[in-house]
């Protein structure tokens, strides 16, 4: 039988005979690491990656659906370092064809396509429509018809739910990082941090040389969930008092000059009504301050925003032609008019070359671009538009142009003290970035440097440089910058490049 709507409702409350739910109920510890089997699911990512991550999902589960927009953009953060370990926890144990053609679409090497498919359609599928998404996939239909007929997978599954019972997963999605528990459809930043604590863990056990990292970081790991009852988290927000580490994004979006005392970096979206709200302010800055200020356009296009996606990538398009400033103002003059024939109207009326910027999108060139922007963003804590930066002080929603002055004329009077005392104008920014907090993850090498002080990246932002100049289609940056990593941070960026067309020197 189909899941029912109350099922759907209810894929982050216990299932399949686990109980009811109870406040008393002992959940997992995120702080603790716990001892997680992989059974014999479907794997995908290197089996040599730092970061093993093993999920229990359901594909009629609505959480698991949303929460693939989010590990689509974990994996841009961190490419070549991520493993998944797919389980399956059916929310309805009397219907487990969904899971069942995923693993028989395993079996033939076609997992992610099926996985994908699956999702599509909120797992509301029965025998008829499986073999009609197997046979789009390209599935040997005898094979796969004999395992469903046969339940090939059943037992597999049954292990998959048994094994989630004994460790205490109680719903869907629940996800394994390294042995550390992220549950439900959290925000990007939360699987993020988590991420990041665990490379650094993998990277010191793994001087060690295991014959099997995973095991090695996980076979110590608590048994079962021990923690206490769930809450509900708070959502994270940004803390104006802080300074948070922000690059200038990508090439071409930048109005002002490189010497200007205050930098103001804004994440924005053209079809957000706020984001246009503020780009007069933004423009009455730029009048009001001229070289006193560096303005900076970053996208984030909200995954609710049908036509902003593509509007950013015609955006970088300009921004190759050298006309992002004078597209960026078409674009915000005409709020919500984003069809493709409007993107092509303000690229004419700015003096584009149209040809170019139909071949642009016609092919998604910018969309890894773009993409990886917003999960930078996201990844910092960023969760709307327009959230701005000045000096790395964050300015969330649109705000006044009172407010906006306010905070320059502040930004002004600090840079100006600082120059005072000996620091170049140039080194301003770099100097506010050298102590800010969070991580930089579309481009590190975007985040200006102190030209009096040299300082090595460290390996991981060095890859990310690699990555981002290979979206870019930049191979002369990204030989560049290859050329500075060793091992398996080589192996990875050369790997990346690789899958964007772009043959690097190997070592």
């Amino acid at each position: 039988m189909r899941p029912s709507l109350i099922a759907l409702a209810l894929c982050l409350l216990p299932v399949l005979g686990a109980g009811t739910a109870h406040a008393d109920r002992a959940s997992f510890d995120p702080a603790t690491v716990y001892k997680v089997p992989r059974g014999a699911s479907p794997t995908e990512g290197p089996a040599d990656a730092p970061i093993t991550i093993v999920v229990w999902s359901d594909y009629a589960c609505g959480y698991c659906n949303r929460v693939q927009g989010t590990l689509d953009q974990l994996g841009r953060l961190y490419p070549g370092q991520l493993r998944y370990v797919h389980r399956e926890l059916p929310l309805d144990d009397d219907n487990t064809v969904a899971a069942e053609a995923g693993l028989a679409a395993a079996a033939q090497h076609r997992y992610r396509p099926m996985h994908d498919r699956l999702f599509g359609v909120y797992g509301r599928v029965d025998r008829t429509s499986v073999e009609l998404l197997a046979s789009q996939i390209g599935l040997d239909m005898v094979r796969f018809r004999g395992d469903l007929d046969a339940g090939t997978y059943r037992a597999q599954i049954a292990a998959d739910v048994e094994d989630a019972k004994r460790l205490g997963v109680t719903g869907t999605p629940t996800f394994f990082i390294n042995g550390r528990a992220v549950h439900g459809n959290q925000a990007l930043k939360v699987f993020v941090d988590t991420v990041d604590t665990e490379l650094a863990r993998a990277t010191a056990a793994a001087a060690h040389h295991p014959t099997d990292l995973y095991a090695a970081l996980t076979d110590s790991g608590h048994g079962a969930a021990d923690g206490p009852a769930e809450t509900a988290e708070a959502a994270f927000e940004l803390d104006p008092t802080k300074v948070y580490r922000v690059g200038l994004g990508l090439p071409g979006h930048q109005l002002g000059p490189d010497d200007a005392p205050v930098t103001i970096v804004e994440f924005s979206d053209f079809q957000c009504p706020f984001c246009a709200r503020q780009a007069p302010t933004l423009a009455h800055l730029h009048a009001k301050y001229g070289a006193s200020v560096r303005i900076v356009y970053r996208h984030l296009p909200m995954s609710f925003h049908s036509k902003a996606e593509l509007a950013a990538e015609a955006a970088v398009a300009a921004a190759e032609q050298g006309k992002f400033w004078a597209f960026h103002d078409q674009v915000f003059a005409h709020p919500g008019q984003l069809a493709r024939v409007d993107l092509e109207s303000y690229a004419k009326a700015v003096g584009m070359d149209v040809g170019k910027l139909r071949a642009a999108l016609d092919d998604r060139r910018y969309r890894d671009v773009v993409e990886a922007e917003g999960a930078a963003a996201e990844a910092l804590g960023v969760d709307g538009t327009p959230t701005t930066f000045i000096d790395g002080h964050p300015v969330v929603g649109s705000q006044s142009e009172a407010t906006f002055d306010e905070m320059v004329e502040l930004e002004l009077g600090e840079a100006r003290r600082a120059i005072a005392h000996g620091i170049a104008v140039t080194d301003v920014y770099a100097l506010d970035m050298s102590t800010a907090v969070g991580t930089e993850r579309s481009d590190p090498s975007r985040v200006p440097a102190s030209s009096q002080v040299h300082l090595v990246q460290p390996a991981i932002d060095r890859e990310r440089s690699v990555a981002a100049a290979c979206r870019r289609h930049d191979k002369g940056a990204a030989a560049a910058l290859v050329d500075t990593l060793e091992g398996d941070a080589h192996k990875r960026a050369t790997g990346m490049c690789r899958d964007e067309g772009i043959d690097l020197p190997g070592q």
